[in-house]
């Protein structure tokens, strides 16, 4: 398991060392999707809570790959209406949910917990 947080990574330290922890323990993992997915959930933490904290989870274990950013918004995100390009941002939910198998968001007792998934076949490279 690797854990990062914003109190003593930016967002550049966690993809870093998250591509790391995949060199190390799913080197079979599709690492492109891992970061963009990573990129996405930790900016937006940073960006959409009052305080701009966040802390991250990515764990390997039985074939499955999760990535989980908790902050500390009560606010689910939504997803994007339509397919305009306004500069107004709201696509990374999209580009999560694509480059993921699952995701999932939860209400926590303070904020809000997302998570990513993927099923790592060992025997087959990405």
């Amino acid at each position: 398991m690797f854990s990062a947080d914003s109190t003593a990574a930016s967002p550049g330290d966690a993809r870093r060392l998250a591509t790391a922890y995949l060199q190390d323990h799913c080197p079979r993992a599709d690492a492109d999707a891992v970061q963009v997915v990573l990129s996405e959930l930790v900016t937006n933490a940073a960006r959409h809570t009052p305080d701009g904290t966040w802390t991250m989870t990515l764990r390997y274990a039985d074939g499955l790959l999760a990535l989980r950013v908790e902050d500390s918004s009560p606010d689910l995100p939504r997803p994007r209406q339509g397919d305009t390009l306004d500069g107004q941002g709201g696509l990374g939910l999209g580009l999560v949910d694509k480059l993921s198998d699952h995701v999932t968001m939860a209400p926590m007792p303070v904020g809000k917990a997302i998570t990513a998934r993927w099923k790592v076949d060992e025997a087959v490279a990405h």
